[in-house]
Formats: C-alpha cells, structure tokens, sequence
C-alpha cells in the first residue's frame, strides 16, 4: 500500500519531468528563425563552377547537328566558330541550351528580359547557329518614333506610282529561292515601334495565320517557310509599345529571360580570379565572401519581383556586377533603389527593405521572421484572416472591459449598501438604536436598491439578491423585538407582587438561554442581570 501510493504521488512529478523539456524545446523551434532558401542556394552556386559557352564546344555542337540535320562528328567545333563571330560574349551554357531548344520547336519568338540579362546578345547568337550563315540573317534594329521609315525601308513604299519593295521583302524572296536553308529576321529591340505600322495592315494581318499572303505591289508576299521570326524586346516597363495577345499571335508567344547567377558568379571568377588587384581576386574565390554578393542579386531580384513584378529586377550583366566587394554593398543597393525609384513614383525602394537581407548575412543564413509563430501570423494576414482575429479579439477584449466595469460598478453598489444594511444591523445589536428605527432605515435602503434595479443600475437577480439579504436583516429585528417583549412581559407578570421566587427564576432563565442566540448580545446580558438583581433583592 506504501508502495503504491509513492509510485501515484510521483507519477504526475515524472510527466512533468518529461513534459517540460518538450514544451520549451517546443517553443524554442517555434521561435527559431528558419534557413534562408536562397542563401542556401547562392552558397551552393559560390562553390560550384559553371559551364559558358566554350567549355562545351561538343555539346553546342550536338544541338547544331541535330538542327541543321547534318551528321555529328567528335571535335567538331563548327558550332563554337560561327557563334564565335564577330566575338563570344559571356554566355551561360544551360540557359542557352533551353533558349536553343524552345527556338528549335517554334516558328517565331518573342525574346524578352529585364536590362542586363543579355537578350540581344543571346539572341543574336541563337540566329547564327540557327542559319549557320550571317548573311542568312536580317538584322532590324529599330528607334523610336520612326515606324514609318522603318515601314518604307523594310516592307516598302509608292515610287511613282510603282511598287518598290523594301529590304524585308527582298530578304524572303531570297529565302525562297534556297528553300534548303535556314533564314532569320532579328528585330531587336521591337517594342520601340509599332509593329502594325512596321508591317502594314495587310502584312500584319497575313501573319496571323501560317501560310496566309498579303498584297503588296501587285505581288503575294508571306513569311517563307525556312524564315523565323525572332524578335527582342525590353521585360518590364519602359516599352513603347505594350505587347497583347493579338500582338504575341502574329510574332510569337513570349520567351523570358531571367537574371541568371550562375552566368553571374562565372563571370567574376573569370574575370577576377587570377586579378593583380588581390582584394577582388580573393572575394571572388572565396565562396563566402562570394556567396554574400550572390545571395544580394538573388534576394533583392526576388523581393523586387514579389513587389513590383519581374520586369524591374536587374540582370547579370548590368551594373550590380561591379559591386561585389563587401565595401561596394551600399553601392549595390543605391543600384538596385535607384533602378526602382526611376520607373516606381508610388512605393519605392528604401534603405529598410534591405533590412531582411542584412539579417540573414548576420546570423549565417537565417530569414527574418520566419519562425514557425511568424509564418502563421502572415499566412493570417495574407487570408485576410488576421483583419478578422483582431476584430474579433477586440471586440472580446472590449466586451470584457465594460462587463468588468459594470461589474465592478455593481459591485460598489451592492458592497455600499450592504456595508450600511449591516451597520444599521450592528447598531440594532449593539442597542444604539432601537428596532423601529434600525427597521426604517433598512426599509429607506431596500428602497434605494429597488430604485437602482428599476433604473438597470442593478440587474434584477443583483436586486433579489441584495433584498433577500436586506429582509433577512429586518425579519431577525422584528424577531428579536417580538421575542424581547415576550420575555419582558413574561418578566413583568412575575414581578406584579414585586417578588421573584425562585420557580419563576428558573423559569426566566430557561426562557433566556432559548431566546438567547435569538437577540441580540447586549440585549441577552441586560436581561441576564435584570433577572439576577431581581432574585438578590428578594433573597
């Protein structure tokens, strides 16, 4: 039984011990701020290296081959030679790869990114590879405000009464005259123009449909087969012209290009890595150091497109490259601000949206709030569910408050005319005053109270409560006098010969010790004496 009872009185002190431990191992995760994804994957891209161009020279070679249907051979470099002229740019060799592939599947392209992302470049060197011949390629470079210039040049104009037609529409004669190649017509930087004015309404409306012509000059003019369209534009504000639907059905659905960090990271290592300025030279080799620079591009893109949208984030190839000192990180911010705050008037970038970023490098890799609490807090106010919480949460807190101040103002009532109930009681007991008056003045207070419950100053179970309490008060006054005027009388009949025998003594004592828990205290010892003078006189 000892036993028994010592494992049941330890048994809660055990789940406790057990217990504990878990809930504050609990709440310190829930706490704890999470790793930062993308600092994760910018040290990941800080210490591998990554493939350009001419370190695949097979493999841009198998995607030439397989183009341009033409047998593989090992160590050709073809490919590399002709995407090598006029020169060979810093060109990330996975990114162009899906460039390569999305060009093989379609017929036209829109070709879009962000500034610094290198679309132009890109491009340019995906129509080489795709025509394999620079003369098979038509370059348009257009400026704004000339689209009908462009219009006469390209497609063509009246000359006295007589067609004449412009460059564009010589160049598809040309491509049907060799159907066996491959053709490219490069407009870049298209969204400068109007391409319904660049092409004219008849043109424009024949390349809605494959196959379809227009009449020009006497003469059914089309895109030829062995033709592509690749056109370049800006990726974000800034365009002229606002590609829609109608726009992308003529030219092509739109292919982004977005910053690339690996292009980035490689092209410092290149560049800096075997430097004489030794500062860079070791950031640049130093994965850390380099992984800070890489998790600011990335971070700062990110925040920018969740913000603002994708088309004011900042390319690889822009400005942001040549602050990757950890000196130059107030430069590189003052970039990335200033890029924004030119094209945003309303909620532009400042100094404390870096705030998060700085955090992260600080604690090695930790996201700003993003313990398990803080996560559930913004999953409420992206729902809208946090707007509602609050206002119901206020509305609970108000509620209680006033029920508390009414409560506690009851409370004052009841505890104030309670105190004088119980005086006017106590000064009954005490015989300072007698049962008529104490009977009065609890009678005034029950109606004060009453007054209070028909102006719902005091609900009504509040006001039955007190008045019970406040009767009860009154029916042991009333008892108390009917008793004491019993015993007085009882008392006087004894003593009508003016003598108190000893029968009668008895009688009165007995009758006292009934009624004395009855009267009040000072009212049972005046009696007490006044019987025991009585018997002494007489004995």
């Amino acid at each position: 039984m000892i036993q028994t009872a010592h494992f049941k009185s330890s048994s809660p002190t055990r789940t406790l011990l057990f217990v504990v431990p878990l809930l504050i191992l609990a709440i310190w995760l829930g706490l704890r701020d999470q790793p930062d994804p993308v600092w994760d994957e910018a040290g990941i891209l800080a210490q591998q290296r990554h493939l350009l161009l001419q370190d695949v020279p097979d493999s841009l070679q198998q995607l030439y081959c397989a183009w341009h249907r033409i047998p593989y051979r090992r160590r050709d470099s073809t490919a590399l030679r002709i995407a090598s002229k006029p020169s060979l740019s810093t060109i990330e060799w996975m990114a162009f790869r899906d460039l390569f592939r999305e060009a093989m599947q379609r017929k036209n392209m829109v070709i879009s990114g962000v500034t610094g992302v290198g679309a132009t470049k890109q491009t340019k060197h995906l129509a080489r590879l795709l025509t394999g011949r620079p003369e098979n390629i038509l370059l348009v470079e257009c400026s704004p405000q000339f689209d009908l210039e462009f219009h006469k040049k390209y497609i063509g104009h009246e000359d006295k009464g007589r067609f004449v037609p412009g460059e564009l529409l010589r160049f598809w004669e040309h491509c049907r005259r060799y159907p066996e190649q491959h053709f490219v017509v490069l407009l870049d930087n298209f969204d400068k123009i109007n391409p319904e004015t660049f092409f004219g309404p008849g043109l424009w409306e024949a390349l809605g449909s494959a196959g379809d012509m227009a009449e020009l000059g006497g003469k059914m003019v089309g895109l030829p087969a062995n033709c592509r369209l690749l056109s370049v534009t800006h990726h974000g504000p800034g365009s002229l012209v606002e590609f829609n639907g109608e726009h992308f059905k003529r030219l092509g659905w739109p292919y982004i290009l977005k910053p690339n960090a690996r292009e980035l990271a490689e092209h410092l290592r290149r560049k800096w890595g075997r430097s004489r300025d030794s500062l860079r030279a070791a950031t640049v080799t130093d994965t850390q150091r380099l992984q800070q620079f890489l998790f600011y591009f990335l971070k700062t893109n990110l925040l920018i497109e969740e913000r603002y949208g994708s088309g004011f984030q900042l390319g690889q190839g822009s400005s942001v490259r040549d602050y990757f000192l950890e000196k130059d990180l107030p430069e590189l911010k003052r970039t990335f601000m200033g890029h924004i705050n030119a094209l945003r008037r309303t909620r532009q970038m400042t100094e404390r949206d870096f705030g998060p970023l700085d955090y992260t490098t600080r604690t090695g890799g930790l996201s700003q709030r993003s313990s398990f609490w803080d996560r559930q807090m913004q999953y409420l106010q992206d729902t809208g569910y946090f707007v509602e919480i609050t206002m119901v949460a206020t509305t609970a807190l108000l509620t209680f408050l006033v029920g508390w101040w009414v409560f506690r103002r009851r409370e004052r009532l009841i505890r104030f005319y309670g105190e004088q109930a119980q005086e006017v009681y106590a000064g009954f007991e005490m015989q300072i005053i007698s049962a008529e008056v104490a009977a009065q003045r609890l009678e005034a207070i029950k109606n004060e109270v009453d007054g209070l419950v028909m102006r719902r100053r005091l609900n009504y179970t509040e006001g039955l409560y007190f008045l019970a309490f406040v009767e009860d008060k009154v029916k042991r006054i009333e008892f108390a006098r009917n008793v004491s005027q019993n015993f007085l009388e009882l008392f006087n009949t004894f003593m009508e010969d003016n003598m108190l025998t000893e029968s009668e003594y008895t009688k009165l004592r007995q009758f006292l010790q009934s009624i004395r828990h009855k009267i009040p205290a000072e009212t049972y010892e005046q009696f007490r004496k006044k019987v025991e003078q009585a018997f002494a006189a007489n004995n």
